[in-house]
């Protein structure tokens, strides 16, 4: 159990490291308080990567661990070769006016994560998993802390930068 939530902590970690979800979280910083917008990714990524264990222990029911893993593959290859060929430009997140900032955060980061490579690597993660519960909390816990690191630099940004120009 232990192994599958460190083995969980550590990919998610490295692959999210730099990412947009940890920018996103940075520029969230920026207008937000560091507990708003570290409970809103927590909550976020625990409803979609809740999801994933959930296709993930039950897909190694019904499709042998093999297919799983070749189908986990070909999704890391086809985001890997679209990233390149996009430059991995995603939309910024859009402010929204009305909404609790815990809730903006995590509806972002929800949706922000489908069919994103931390969501594969967890159902691929949770196909093979004794303990999906472990899986879960291992890969929420990987992308707090990466999404930590880009509240921390946001926040010391937004001390820095001008207010009219997070508006911008």
């Amino acid at each position: 159990m232990f192994k599958e939530l460190i083995q969980a902590v550590f990919l998610i970690f490295a692959a999210e490291m730099g990412d947009k979800s940890q920018i996103i979280a940075m520029a969230f910083a920026m207008q937000y308080s560091l507990g708003q917008v570290l409970a809103g990714v927590a909550l976020g990524v625990f409803l979609n990567h809740g999801l994933a264990v959930a296709l993930g222990a039950y897909l190694a029911h019904i499709v042998p661990l093999h297919i799983i893993r070749l189908a986990a593959s070909i999704g890391f290859l086809a985001f890997g070769l679209l990233g390149l060929m996009n430059g991995d430009d995603e939309e910024e997140s859009k402010s929204f006016m009305l909404g609790h900032p815990v809730l903006i955060v995590a509806l972002t980061f929800f949706i922000g994560e489908l069919g994103d490579k931390t969501q594969l690597t967890t159902i691929a993660l949770a196909s093979n998993a004794v303990y999906p519960g472990a899986v879960l909390a291992g890969t929420v816990s990987g992308m707090v802390l990466t999404s930590l690191v880009g509240i921390l630099v946001g926040a010391k940004l937004g001390e820095r930068v001008p207010e009219t120009a997070l508006r911008l």
